[in-house]
């Protein structure tokens, strides 16, 4: 064992041997690479001047002859001379071509004072060398004409300050460059070179404000001047064996040593000075924890003296190891910081038993990153910088107490500043002012833009339209993306003084109901306070003004405003662009008046805030205090319920109730598998596994299967999007488990039905999910439409009171959420109702749909109040208008109620049309036959009640020429069908009350009837309804044995010998009657025959015998139509009198029967439904 051990740890330090060369073997060649990069580009540097200096030395001028082909024009040699004092590179070529068609002789004075005056950046030195270079070669008198201008521009006098330090950097190198590349005399420009760095070093021993100056020629021009290599190339060439580092020939070693010599000096000036700075700063940082640990406060002015100071020392110091890598000099040690303040400090003991474990201000990642991780701006911007003062190394105090904020209130609290902005009410004559100084301002510009020139106005309009713009947008700026975007876009297009004001107003003055742009206009500021402090700076003293204008104020008005200053407040202090003592100091104002809208002032700006301040350590016992303070004035003080349960909230949002662990639920293997396919590995893309692994359990175990049906019918525990993927696995299980997804679909019925039998908030989202569940299931074809409808059904009127007045405990008046609940559902399956018969069942429930949307909508609590709009839920509108969409696209919707209740009457018409001729017969009997005695009335309506409900039951089922609804439909449905058809239009099966009263003494006698003979009557009744439903679709062929005779043949007049005839007929005819052996009578008849030419009929009359055939068939078809007649009239009478008998006989019967029901009365049973079912609408509704 020992051996073995031995050998793993010597292979353990083989590999990291092996490890640890690898990384120092990179690290030698990205070393490598980064010196022959180095020398790369130094020899190219210097070849590239060596090449441009001898061209500037050994050359031949033009004679006047190529001058006299040039252009010599006024107006482009003065255009060429402007140009070049807007120089840049880009312009280069173009100034170069121009160059070449020019005759620029008497201009030259011009050129140079306007290339020495110019204002080029460092990038744009090189082109500038090149452009110089040309000039020199081609005009005689450049480069004394150019001496001249420089000695002007660089002219310093002894003890005078530079004007513009950053243009001095830019010109000593430009010049410098210039006498390097032999443009200017090398005697006269390293004399006047030599004057300036002397002058600038001179003037420079104290506080070294020209650092940046001489650390940029050294940068630039050291190596060419001085000798200058950096410390780091020297040490990587020695390192790698690299034999020379190349070096210029254009000083000789003697004179680069001097200047060398008089840049060392400078450096050991300046380390003095950078040791004097240090201890400066730690003496002040000692003396601030002092005055903390003492007075408990530190004032403003010392703080701000500190961070100034800090920041200063922090540029120097990065300044001097520059400098120090380039003299190839050591900076001198720094001195290390030490506490002085004591450690026996009690706050900090209280602080140390308040801080247990670490501190997370954020307590989530995306909240986090949010709040801290700001783009980087580098990328964007390419000549990005530091700001000068960054409020975000202000240094809090390292303890906050009440004292000193006590301090801070009362310096503060007598300020009499106006608010900055004037967006309500009650600052109605700021806002006339501030308007007033705005449009003097606008007037100012105004003015200066007419003196500038138009094309200066024009362009300056369109710049402050597109700013303008911007300012607008911005408050659309809604999510992290955007928000970036623009604070990038301000920094790059908008990025100056004036329009950084601007920004600020704007961002203050955002409307007082915006809360939810307070977090990105905080994070706008934070992005661009990494260029620009004055944002920040300006945007924090305003929101401190208007919170202590609105607290003197002592008003109860303008509580938005109020509200949004303070969460404003709150967000600027998570970004740290707000410091913490100051917003400290102004909750601490808030409870000493802890009262109205000083309550929810507080509350708001602990909700936003609460949790940042209580995880850090420097605030975490003053907001502690605060907490407690508010809780204890909560107790004491009779308060408002709102402002008791805000107070509440905020207090347990900061500082959460411990919770008790939950012990784990121990399952068995196999329980916890089943949990584990369902709730965890199900998703759209492994459904067909899960089924798989589904099907391998045991299910013929009790207990295994029941719990399997039990993950499958509880839908709510998965993630919405996944209750699909769950309907999908019942599905494919079905062909499989039938008993099993019969059970899971009664569970599902079962938690909806008792989701509506039970009014809770806490159900609601198990409410939704199952409802979605219900409609995936149909959609797999594992539920009937008759069912889904019966479910839209219940939802609607399970528990729904329609009475005025009357509240339902199952569904309030101001309960929504029941439309949500269809709605669901409907969009769920909706669209799938494919066939014609549950298309149409889905548009009659979409009527009574709408009506229970329009009775909840008209409710007095959703009713417009004074001075409001209306206060029914747009969300809420919104679903139900795209539920409806979304299911019937072409649907013309009700607008209010009454249309809604018009729509009802209109298909209980079209359904039902008896029904209104039964409520009238029922309440003329009703009038006619009120008995005198009022228990037997009672007893009337009740009976007429029963029947009336029974009698509408089996007609809403008779629907003729329905066809079936789906494909799984049962034959026992069927039945039940057609036998409650039979009932409802054979009066003879309805249920006779007296009959049933005769035979109570009689025992019943049960007959049970064989299998056969069940099958037989299914088979009959089939047979029967078949044939009922091809006869309907039969085309019915009108009677075209009678043709009546036309019009014209009426009105066409007879002539003598025509009448006579006619009368001789009729004569015969009656004669007839009487006697049945004339044989002379004859019957008058019209014949249509069709005309020859025209096509026109004609019609001929004649008479025939009346013993003839045609008459004898003319006069029995008389006799059969009136025999059918008296028939029809007899069979109606006849009804007639048995519904009065029936009426008659029940009105004795409910005189003399018990109120108990007759136990030996059968009446006809309804339809089979399932008892987890919906109730029938039909009953509900009419």
């Amino acid at each position: 064992m020992v051996e073995e051990n031995e050998k793993d740890n010597s292979d353990n330090k083989a590999e990291a041997e092996e490890a640890a060369e690898g990384d120092t073997e990179e690290i030698a060649r990205q070393e490598r690479e980064e010196l022959n990069v180095f020398l790369t580009e130094l020899r190219e540097k210097i070849e590239t001047k060596s090449r441009l200096r001898l061209e500037n030395t050994k050359f031949e001028l033009p004679d006047d002859s190529y001058f006299a082909k040039l252009d010599s024009n006024l107006k482009r040699n003065t255009a060429f001379v402007k140009k070049l004092k807007q120089f840049t590179a880009a312009q280069l070529e173009a100034l170069l071509k121009d160059m070449k068609g020019l005759n620029l002789t008497k201009y030259i004075s011009e050129i140079c004072s306007a290339l020495s005056e110019a204002k080029i950046k460092m990038t744009d030195v090189t082109a500038v060398v090149t452009l110089c270079s040309k000039l020199h070669q081609t005009y005689d008198e450049f480069d004394n004409e150019f001496f001249e201008a420089w000695q002007k521009t660089l002219l310093l006098k002894p003890g005078e300050k530079f004007s513009n330090p950053s243009k001095l950097r830019v010109d000593l190198r430009l010049f410098a460059e210039l006498v390097s590349s032999g443009v200017i005399n090398s005697k006269q420009g390293l004399g006047l070179l030599g004057n300036i760095l002397t002058t600038i070093i001179s003037q420079d021993k104290e506080d070294h404000s020209n650092l940046s100056i001489i650390l940029s020629f050294c940068r630039h021009c050291g190596e060419e001047y001085a000798g200058l290599v950096p410390r780091r190339m020297l040490d990587l060439a020695q390192k790698h064996g690299q034999p020379t580092i190349p070096k210029s020939d254009f000083l000789t070693p003697d004179k680069q040593q001097n200047l060398r010599n008089l840049l060392k000096d400078y450096f050991k000036n300046f380390s003095k000075h950078l040791l004097s700075e240090q201890a400066q700063l730690i003496n002040m940082k000692n003396n601030l924890k002092i005055s903390m640990a003492s007075k408990g406060e530190i004032s403003n002015k010392s703080k701000e003296k500190c961070e100034l100071k800090q920041s200063n020392f922090d540029k120097l110091l990065s300044s001097g190891q520059l400098l120090s890598d380039l003299l190839d000099e050591s900076l001198p040690q720094l001195a290390v910081e030490t506490e002085n303040v004591s450690s026996g400090n009690p706050i900090e003991t209280i602080m140390e038993d308040l801080t247990v474990g670490e501190l997370d201000p954020w307590r989530d990642e995306e909240t986090k990153n949010f709040y801290t991780d700001l783009p980087d701006l580098r990328q964007f911007l390419p000549n990005f910088s530091a700001p000068k003062v960054d409020p975000a190394q202000i240094e809090e105090p390292t303890i906050m107490t009440e004292e000193a904020l006590l301090a801070d209130i009362e310096n503060d609290i007598d300020l009499d500043d106006p608010p900055s902005t004037a967006s309500d009410p009650s600052n109605e004559k700021e806002a006339t002012e501030l308007e007033e100084i705005n449009i003097k301002e606008k007037n100012d510009k105004t003015t200066t833009s007419k003196e500038s020139g138009r094309s200066g106005s024009v362009s300056g309009k369109t710049a402050k339209q597109h700013f303008d713009q911007f300012l607008i947008n911005l408050n659309n700026c809604v999510n992290k993306e955007l928000i970036d975007s623009a604070a990038i876009e301000f920094l790059l297009n908008y990025n100056t003084k004036n329009n950084r004001k601007k920004l600020t107003k704007s961002i203050i003055s955002v409307h007082r109901t915006r809360w939810d742009l307070l977090p990105f206009l905080s994070r706008f500021v934070a992005i661009v306070n990494l260029c620009h402090t004055d944002v920040a700076l300006d945007l924090s003293e305003l929101l401190r003004k208007e919170f202590k204008w609105h607290v003197r104020m002592k008003n109860q008005f303008n509580i938005e405003s109020k509200i949004k200053v303070v969460r404003f407040m709150g967000e600027m202090v998570k970004f740290g662009l707000y410091k913490k003592f100051d917003a400290l100091s102004c909750l601490k104002i808030l409870l000493r008046d802890f009262q109205h809208h000083h309550i929810e002032m507080a509350c708001a700006f602990i909700e936003v805030a609460g949790v940042y301040l209580y995880n850090f350590k420097d605030s975490r016992w003053l907001m502690n205090s605060f907490l407690d303070q508010m809780l204890r004035l909560k107790t004491v003080t009779a308060l408002d319920s709102r402002h008791a349960a805000q107070i509440e909230n905020v207090y347990y949002l900061v500082k959460p109730p411990e919770t008790v662990k939950q012990d784990v639920i121990l399952r068995p293997p196999i329980q916890e598998y089943i949990r584990h396919l369902i709730f965890k590995e199900l998703s759209k893309q492994n459904v067909d596994r899960c089924i798989k692994m589904i099907r391998r359990i045991n299910w013929h175990d009790p207990v295994i299967s029941s719990y399997a049906i039990k993950c499958m019918s509880k839908a709510y525990l998965l993630r919405f999007p996944l209750i699909r993927c769950l309907a999908d696995l019942v599905s494919g299980l079905s062909s499989y488990q039938e008993r099993a997804v019969t059970m899971v679909v009664d569970n599902v019925f079962e938690d909806i039905r008792t989701g509506l039998e039970i009014h809770s908030l806490k159900l609601a989202q198990r409410r939704i999910a199952m409802a979605k569940y219900l409609g995936e299931l149909y959609n797999y074809k594992l539920v009937d439409s008759t069912n889904i409808l019966n479910t839209l059904y219940s939802i609607i009127s399970l528990g729904v009171t329609m009475e005025d007045g009357a509240i339902s405990e199952l569904d309030p008046p101001d309960s929504l959420f029941r439309l949500k609940l269809a709605c669901v559902l409907l969009d769920t399956c909706g669209p799938f109702f494919t066939s014609s018969s549950s298309k149409q069942k889905l548009n009659y429930f979409l009527v009574f749909f709408q009506h229970y949307y329009w009775f909840k909508k008209s409710n007095p609590i959703f009713s417009k109040v004074e001075d409001t709009h209306d206060l029914f839920p747009i969300l809420v509108d919104h679903m139900y208008r795209d539920c409806l969409t979304n299911v019937r696209p072409k649907l013309k919707l009700y607008k209010n109620l009454e249309e809604a209740k018009e729509g009802i009457n209109k298909l209980k018409a079209k359904l039902y049309p008896q029904l209104e001729e039964l409520n009238k017969l029922k309440t003329s009997n009703e009038t006619v036959s009120l008995p005198a005695i009022p228990e037997d009335s009672e007893l009337d309506d009740r009976a007429s009640n029963v029947s009336s409900s029974e009698l509408d039951v089996k007609r809403s089922r008779k629907t003729p020429g329905e066809e079936e609804e789906d494909d799984d439909v049962d034959d026992e449905d069927d039945e039940d069908e057609n036998t409650n058809e039979d009932d409802a239009t054979n009066p003879a099966n309805t249920t006779d009350w007296t009959e049933n009263e005769y035979m109570a003494d009689e025992e019943p006698k049960v007959v049970e009837k064989s299998k056969e003979d069940l099958e037989f009557e299914q088979m009959f009744e089939k047979m029967a309804q078949d044939s009922y439903q091809e006869r309907l679709k039969d085309n019915v062929k009108p009677n075209t044995k009678d043709i009546p005779v036309p019009m014209m043949v009426r009105n066409t007049k007879k002539s003598y010998d025509q009448i006579t005839a006619g009368a001789t007929a009729a004569q015969s005819i009656s004669g007839s009657d009487t006697k049945h052996n004339n044989n002379n009578s004859a019957v008058p008849f019209v014949l249509m025959v069709r005309g020859g030419k025209g096509g026109k009929q004609q019609f001929k009359q004649f008479t025939a015998p009346s013993d003839s055939q045609l008459a004898i068939n003319l006069k029995l078809e008389e006799e059969k139509i009136r025999e059918e007649k008296e028939r029809v009239k007899r069979l109606t009478l006849n009804i007639t009198e048995r519904i009065e008998e029936e009426d008659y006989q029940d009105s004795l019967m409910q005189t003399q029967r018990n109120s108990l029901p007759d136990p030996y009365a059968r009446p006809n049973k309804p339809k089979f439904k399932h008892q987890k079912g919906a109730p029938d609408a039909d009953l509900i509704f009419n």
